[in-house]
């Protein structure tokens, strides 16, 4: 009869550990999943403002082809484009030409503002990633 009890009460105690473990490890899921967005979204800005700086060292002047390049990955813009990132406009994309026509030629392009949407309910829902900035000097430099 004393074996009958003691078992009643451990049910109980494993329910409440089972509980406690079930928390913490969907807590760390959660946050695993938050930390693998943030790195992938920062990697996919980094490519984008990559692939819109390789285009823009070819042709420094076009500013709108840069930025659609980083947003859209083309050139030109027909229709309504879908963006290769959601979110993403180029109203976030910067793009400058310090020293054009010089021998020190380079174009910069940075992408700045974008929202990050958080799952975890312990961290603030909405992020702004920091700015990416990538810069590579220019092939139609002057002499």
């Amino acid at each position: 009869m004393r074996l009958a009890r003691k078992n009643r009460a451990e049910l109980g105690s494993a329910m409440v550990e089972s509980a406690l473990v079930l928390l913490t490890f969907f807590v760390m899921l959660i946050g695993t999943i938050d930390f693998g967005q943030v790195l992938f979204f920062h990697q996919s800005l980094v490519e984008r403002a990559r692939t819109a700086v390789r285009y823009g060292i070819t042709n420094p002047t076009n500013t709108a082809g840069i930025k659609n390049m980083a947003v859209y990955n083309t050139v030109t813009v027909t229709g309504t484009p879908s963006a290769v990132l959601p979110n993403l406009t180029t109203a976030m994309v910067d793009v400058t030409n310090p020293d054009a026509n010089t021998s020190s030629a380079r174009v910069v392009v940075t992408i700045s503002g974008y929202p990050i949407v958080f799952l975890s309910p312990y961290i603030t829902q909405s992020f702004s990633n920091l700015a990416v900035t990538v810069a590579m000097s220019s092939e139609t430099q002057v002499p």
